[in-house]
């Protein structure tokens, strides 16, 4: 352990030992200490260069089946803190769960690195600054914004249930924008990354030629297509797409109702394409980890097979009230989901169009009934296809749809290359309904 989880090891167990002596039923404490270098060009200037740092500590106990919280920062505060979470639990939310479980075996997943933690500040200027030099070089007039950073944290958890588990994380991002004013028209694009240690993709190449292939495309503008068309999407707009899933494979929306997949547990739900299994315990990316916030271990798992419905996901107190048994899952939610790659490149599936679009970016995509499928969104920046190639940019255009309908329909393709840190495919799908407003 660290100096800092060393000295919270000591109070936290004191904090546990002091929670056992009051009567409580159960308790959990936790420590994190977050420390980052942050680096922001705005404008095409430097605008931030600077450090921050955080600690604290939170505690949750079980006292008449309810639950009680309190945090801080100071442990001279610990037994008064105590008190008031003791003291809360009277009016506190129903708990779904009797105990934290005991120790489980833990899978070990690297996801702190020595040289990520090392990056200086000269580090993280160098790509900011060759970000906005090679896009401003492009086009002078350009706004360019670029940023980076980079992370390290550290956490203790203890529970009543023999749980002590200590993490250590570093974690990278890296980005740039770029906004074109002409008139009354405004271009936005931007790429950005990130992942646990640094290796080839800590690079401002990759985003420069994300944005300048944005920027290239749009310099023609033309009229979109209309009625159903194919649609092609880049893997964050596939993640987009897909939000509906995570939504719905929640095991607390599902205990509560809300949730349209429940009961369907082994039904078809998606194309036979999609097979998307969460793995936690990818060595570095940004959602790895090796037990989630209750003490449960985490494990790989199969929430979509061949597009068939395998999993719901829980945390110790949904898994309660759905009467189901915890999955490891901290918020209910996947770590790292990976989709299963294709068979041909996003090159063939874009030359197989013969007319349709490119998606990169929706505007209002998040206001639509995103729960239940139903998207009606604005093309922020897309793009169409004709005969393989992209031959402008579309404008004054929208998309709307069920997005369960449209995965599921039998040929819609996934790419065999992936984005490295979503681990998500390019998608082609076949119907997307395209409407615009008449010149």
């Amino acid at each position: 352990m660290t100096p800092f989880l060393e000295k919270a090891h000591d109070h936290l167990l004191t904090g546990l030992e002091a929670a056992k002596r009051r009567g409580v039923a159960g308790a959990k404490l936790s420590f994190g200490r977050h420390e980052s270098l942050d680096c922001e060009y705005e404008s095409g200037r430097l605008k931030t260069a600077g450090a921050h740092e955080n600690a604290g500590f939170s505690l949750e106990v079980l006292v008449d089946g309810r639950l009680g919280t309190a945090s801080g920062n100071r442990f001279e505060d610990l037994d008064r803190l105590l008190e008031d979470a003791i003291a809360l639990a009277a009016v506190g939310r129903q708990a779904h769960f009797d105990a934290w479980p005991a120790p489980g075996s833990a899978t070990a997943v690297a996801t702190h690195s020595e040289q990520a933690a090392a990056l200086s500040r000269d580090d993280l200027l160098a790509p900011c600054a060759e970000i906005v030099d090679a896009l401003k070089a492009f086009d002078s007039e350009l706004r360019v914004d670029a940023w980076t950073s980079r992370s390290e944290s550290e956490s203790l958890l203890v529970t009543s249930g023999g749980v002590l588990h200590s993490a250590q994380k570093t974690n990278w991002s890296l980005g740039g924008h770029a906004q074109r004013t002409q008139g009354t028209d405004i271009l936005m694009t931007g790429h950005g990354r990130g992942w646990g240690e640094v290796n080839e993709h800590f690079s401002a190449k990759p985003i420069i030629d994300c944005v300048l292939e944005d920027l290239r495309r749009a310099e023609r503008l033309v009229e979109p297509p209309s009625g159903l068309v194919p649609a092609f999407l880049p893997p964050e707009s596939l993640s987009m797409f897909l939000w509906p899933l995570s939504l719905g494979i929640n095991g607390r929306n599902v205990a509560k109702g809300d949730s349209p997949l429940a009961g369907r547990l082994g039904e078809r739900l998606l194309a036979p394409c999609f097979t998307i299994t969460d793995r936690p315990h990818a060595d570095f990316a940004p959602g790895a980890a090796s037990m989630d916030g209750d003490g449960i271990p985490t494990r790989e798992q199969v929430l979509v097979r061949e597009g068939v419905l395998q999993r719901f996901l829980y945390d110790l107190d949904s898994a309660g009230l759905a009467g189901a048994e915890p999955t490891g899952n901290s918020g209910c939610r996947p770590y790292h989901p990976v989709l299963r790659p294709g068979s041909r490149h996003s090159d063939q599936l874009l030359a197989g169009i013969k007319d349709g679009i490119v998606i990169r970016d929706l505007i209002g995509f998040g206001q639509s009934n995103i729960l239940n499928g139903d998207f009606s969104a604005n093309v922020g920046l897309g793009f169409r296809v004709q005969n393989g190639e992209v031959v402008g940019r579309i404008k004054d255009c929208m998309v709307a749809g069920n997005l369960y309908e449209l995965l599921s329909l039998d040929d819609v393709e996934l790419s065999s290359d992936l984005d490295y840190q979503n681990a998500t495919p390019h998608a082609v799908l076949p119907a997307v309904a395209v409407s615009s407003r008449p010149r």
